[in-house]
């Protein structure tokens, strides 16, 4: 009688071990990646269409950065840095040694992929020159992982309202 209930017992765990076809065809929670995470190695366009018809390298934006100030663009580059934490901002860079901006997205809508730098980048949005404060220094040090030496105190900025990467 006890190796009998013994059998019965084991049958019945058993059955309630097993996943039932509902969470059979559904990935365990933690395996979701955060809604605010983007995807790795993805190649595309970000946030909104780009529209302007005419587009400049970011050498031609870093030489006529203050002329072109409040201004909407759109401009070529190579992602050069992107956050590392979720990918909130990026460093567009030419050809020439200097010839770099922080790319931020309006209104925080969209970021790019972690996994971003390296890829050909093509942004629209306003230019700004802008002077950092000594907490947006160490913010963006931090996020680079990099001491707050390697942020420069002025900087040239383009609040992008649409980014498009290739690889």
């Amino acid at each position: 009688m006890e190796t009998k209930m013994t059998g019965i017992t084991l049958a019945l765990i058993a059955l309630l071990a097993s996943p039932t076809p509902e969470t059979k065809s559904q990935p365990a929670a933690a395996s979701q990646p955060a809604a605010s995470a983007q995807p790795a190695g993805k190649a595309g366009a970000y946030g909104a269409a780009l529209i302007l018809k005419e587009r400049i390298t970011m050498d031609e934006l870093a030489a006529k950065a203050e002329t072109l100030n409040g201004k909407t663009l759109q401009v070529a580059g190579k992602v050069s840095a992107v956050c590392r934490k979720k990918g909130c901002w990026m460093t567009l860079a030419g050809e020439k040694p200097g010839s770099t901006a922080r790319i931020t997205f309006k209104d925080y809508a969209f970021f790019v992929p972690l996994d971003s730098a390296g890829s050909n980048a093509v942004v629209e949005g306003v230019v700004e020159v802008k002077t950092l404060s000594e907490a947006e220094r160490k913010h963006l040090a931090d996020d680079a992982g990099q001491s707050v030496d390697t942020v420069a105190k002025h900087e040239l900025r383009l609040m992008a309202s649409g980014c498009e990467l290739t690889r």
